[in-house]
């Protein structure tokens, strides 16, 4: 899982459309889809249920989105506070591999 992953599951739900978060995020929108499949695999839930009519944020994906909010704005508030001197400097974020949601 990575936080641009977590970035675009935010995205999606906010536009309750792929193709819509895949233009704002400058991205193909099969690049996009695939990403999610790949999130969604890795962590053994399904986040959207996907319709013609869009996309619907499953309950298990309710729960993510909660969690990926409050990751992303941890991450922010990181680069806030840690102001990175240089362009090669980077900031690692390490996630268990698996999350048990209830």
């Amino acid at each position: 899982m990575t936080l641009q992953q977590l970035k675009y599951v935010i995205e999606v739900a906010r536009c309750r459309s792929i193709s819509q978060a895949a233009q704002n995020l400058f991205i193909s929108q099969p690049s996009l889809s695939n990403a999610l499949k790949e999130l969604e695999k890795e962590m053994g839930i399904t986040i959207f249920s996907r319709t013609n009519k869009g996309i619907i944020i499953t309950t298990e994906g309710s729960e993510f989105l909660g969690y990926a909010r409050q990751v992303v704005e941890q991450a922010e508030l990181l680069e806030i506070a840690i102001p990175i001197h240089n362009q090669s400097s980077s900031i690692s974020l390490c996630l268990p591999s698996t999350m048990h949601l209830q």
